[in-house]
């Protein structure tokens, strides 16, 4: 989040990261005695938040300075630790050596073949049974598809030659996904695409899945194995725990109407603090387009007095 949301502070990475593991240990119902992974974690922004309740924790990204910082940020926690890779990889977990895992905010920016490429490690270091929690820009939501729209518009004015393998944004439909989970090998036991993030949490199987062509089509109770529908059935019940709530999603399309529309950030911020005892979405936001505003200030030119 730090490296590329632009806020570059250490109040909002905590806070952040507190928001998205609050997501995680819902979608996972973590244990103590678990082993758990996360795809690019960065410089630690959610592993901090969960290492102290876990039996390990492991980071991994492909940039060495990054796995460095989320290493010296968990340093105080046994079996915490995080790692740099060279690709699309989880070489450093043996086959079948975890029992959860989670990517959040970091397969947006990747190209679709090295996503699908991780989740077929998910699958390989999973134990049977194990879970995995990611998330990804929806662009069947309308707030996700106005941020795909200026993507659109950003790749169309800039040099291509100057275009950054880091940090640009790719989109996906529902379906998109739910073909890459089930191509890897995973059963599909929860999502949620009513934001502009779709979340889903997908299952190791006990048991190979028979072969065949991978489905598009929304999960299916029916069809899934004893043990994800049993882990289904969980997820169901506490999906207001892991999904973006609606006011969350109207903070970003607001934050959107700064970043994109050209709205100044003090319209949106004297909004949002004139309500009535500001919702925790609320408040996250506040602080989040605060400092961007503080940050680069040279965006947006003063309030006049």
């Amino acid at each position: 989040m730090a490296a590329v949301d632009g806020s570059a502070d250490e109040s909002v990475l905590a806070a952040t990261g507190a928001f998205a593991a609050q997501q995680v240990r819902a979608a996972l119902e973590l244990l103590p005695s678990d082993r758990v992974f996360e795809i690019g974690c960065g410089v630690g922004r959610i592993g901090t938040q969960l290492a102290a309740a876990l039996a390990g924790w492991h980071g991994i990204d492909i940039a060495e300075n990054m796995a460095a910082l989320a290493r010296a940020r968990v340093a105080a926690h046994p079996g915490a630790t995080a790692s740099a890779v060279d690709g699309p990889n989880l070489e450093p977990f043996a086959d079948a050596s975890m029992d959860k895992g989670y990517c959040v905010a970091v397969f947006i920016h990747m190209d679709k073949e090295d996503m699908v490429l991780y989740l077929r490690e998910v699958a390989r270091v999973l134990k049977p049974g194990g879970l995995f929690y990611f998330d990804h820009w929806n662009l069947s939501n309308p707030v996700g598809w106005q941020r795909f729209a200026y993507e659109v518009d950003q790749v169309g004015r800039g040099n291509p030659a100057e275009r950054k393998d880091v940090a640009r944004n790719q989109f996906c439909t529902p379906e998109e996904l739910r073909l890459y989970v089930r191509a890897a090998g995973l059963e599909l036991v929860f999502e949620d695409n009513s934001a502009h993030f779709a979340q889903m949490v997908a299952r190791k199987p006990d048991h190979a899945l028979a072969p065949g062509a991978p489905s598009p089509l929304p999960i299916d109770p029916a069809r899934l194995t004893a043990g994800a529908a049993a882990a289904a059935a969980r997820l169901a019940a506490v999906r207001a725990d892991i999904a973006f709530s609606a006011r969350c999603v109207q903070c970003f399309a607001e934050c959107c109407e700064v970043l994109i529309g050209g709205v100044h950030p003090s319209t949106v911020l004297a909004r949002w603090r004139a309500e009535p005892g500001p919702s925790p979405d609320v408040q996250l936001h506040i602080a989040w387009l605060e400092a961007i505003w503080h940050r680069h200030p040279h965006l947006w030119p003063p309030v006049a007095a």
